[in-house]
């Protein structure tokens, strides 16, 4: 019987990290270029597209930078096509002897599931594919490049977004950013941006985390999802679907519902869901300046897409509304009264804001989102579900997320021994490691005890506090 204890002891500690190794589980790893001779030179020896990849990549701190392939005619393409693997293709609008759409429907003969991009290489282009929209339906979505390298790294986590979102939500309760953009001009301008900040933003959060390199690259799988939606309709299929996970909405104003182009169709979705989910963090955005004021007349943010300041005013909203910045305490006004930059912090405010504050942010979900934005899935785990109905009161509330994130450090090492931080010292569950190097024996034997140790149930009618010393 104590075996088979001990044994659900390791398998619980494993299977807490085991969450991050089901997250992002489909990865770009190769990208076919089909493009003409000119400009695959252009690319590869004027932009050095791979060196530009690689260095993006390795810039943001990712681990899995995928391989361009480059063909300049069908015959070439179809012959790598039937030797190797390929992710999905990227056919640029000038190609050797078929036109885009033809060549696209030899690649679909060839691998009848192949995802097909299409790229222009600036808006000049848009006014071709603009007479075209009958043929645009084999691609899986049109971009423009605009000598912008960042535009390879958008179409690759805009893919595999899209194919990781259904599972990494239901096992990892990971979050979705709505975007709702029916122009190719801006949201190739948007992607980029929105990605480089989503990744920036979280690496960032997971820096001070007492984690080694493996565990940051296995917290950034919980980085939130951006799902891309190009109608009224689109967009309200992807809010019903991922409802309980959607972070924010981020939604132009003028773009197609019900088969036509809806002035207005941006404000209709903010009603719509704001009726159903009010307190849902919600951008307008328009190269319309007068929608600003109607933004502010809804209480949502608005962003001009014609700004030069673009890109600090998108990092300002993720920093401020999407969990990544200090959590703001509120009072039942919506008035900041405290603010907190880390767990620790948080913890401590916890403890002594009024009680008010606690309902405010529990009846909207605050605490479980922001501790979601720090790959804390555990713990947001156990907070997400729960409703303020559930607890008899706000310090039952309090208690029970005190309780909860009092946790996390044990989760981040699990088996008890941590890099040494002055704020861990008076944890009496941990280890605390002062230098890098294996352990002795008498070592190893302290941790193994002390990783039981932390398992309350295997000691649950024992009523003497059993622990080793500081460590």
């Amino acid at each position: 019987m104590l075996k088979e204890e001990l044994k659900s002891v390791f398998k619980k500690y494993k299977n807490d990290y085991d969450i991050y190794h089901e997250l992002a589980l489909y990865h770009v790893r190769e990208i076919l270029l089909v493009t003409s001779l000119y400009d695959a030179f252009i690319l590869e020896e004027e932009e050095r597209i791979n060196e530009n990849i690689f260095g993006q990549y390795t810039e943001l701190d990712l681990s899995t930078a995928p391989r361009v392939t480059s063909a300049s005619d069908e015959n070439e393409a179809i012959a790598m096509l039937q030797q190797r693997y390929f992710d999905y293709a990227i056919i640029t609008i000038r190609t050797q002897q078929l036109t885009p759409f033809e060549l696209a429907e030899k690649l679909r003969g060839i691998k009848p599931d192949l995802p097909i991009f299409l790229l222009l290489y600036d808006n000049s282009d848009l006014a071709l594919i603009n007479r075209m929209t009958e043929k645009l339906e084999i691609f899986e979505k049109i971009f423009v490049w605009n000598r912008d390298s960042r535009i390879f790294l958008a179409i690759s986590k805009y893919f595999e977004d899209k194919m990781n979102a259904e599972n990494d939500t239901s096992v990892g309760l990971v979050r979705v950013i709505l975007l709702v953009e029916n122009s190719v001009r801006y949201y190739s301008r948007y992607l980029p941006i929105l990605y480089q900040e989503i990744i920036k933003q979280t690496q960032r959060l997971i820096t001070d985390d007492n984690l080694d390199a493996v565990k940051k690259n296995l917290r950034m799988r919980a980085r939130p999802k951006v799902l891309m939606g190009h109608t009224y309709e689109e967009a309200m299929a992807i809010f019903n679907r991922y409802k309980d996970y959607l972070l924010c909405v981020i939604s132009d104003v003028k773009f197609p519902r019900e088969g036509e182009i809806d002035d207005e169709a941006g404000i209709k979705l903010l009603r719509k869901i704001k009726s159903e989910e009010n307190d849902m963090p919600f951008v307008l955005q328009s190269s319309d300046p007068e929608f600003e004021k109607i933004a502010e007349s809804l209480n949502v943010a608005f962003i001009n897409k014609n700004s030069g300041s673009l890109a600090d005013d998108l990092t300002n909203f993720i920093q401020n509304s999407l969990g990544f910045g200090d959590f703001i305490f509120r009072n039942d006004t919506g008035e900041e009264i405290s603010r907190a930059n880390s767990i620790t912090e948080f913890k401590e405010m916890l403890s002594i804001v009024p009680a008010e504050t606690i309902m405010y942010h529990g009846k909207r979900n605050h605490f479980s989102a922001w501790l979601m934005a720090r790959g804390e899935i555990q713990i947001a785990e156990h907070l997400q579900p729960l409703k303020v109905s559930d607890f008899k009161g706000p310090e039952e509330i309090r208690d029970y997320i005190i309780n909860a994130t009092r946790t996390i450090e044990t989760t981040v090492g699990r088996g008890g021994v941590v890099d040494f931080a002055p704020h861990l010292i008076a944890m009496d569950n941990l280890i605390l490691r002062l230098a890098k190097g294996t352990f002795g024996g008498k070592g190893r034997g302290i941790v193994f005890i002390n990783t039981i140790l932390q398992n309350k149930e295997l000691f649950k009618d024992i009523n003497i506090p059993i622990k080793i010393p500081r460590t």
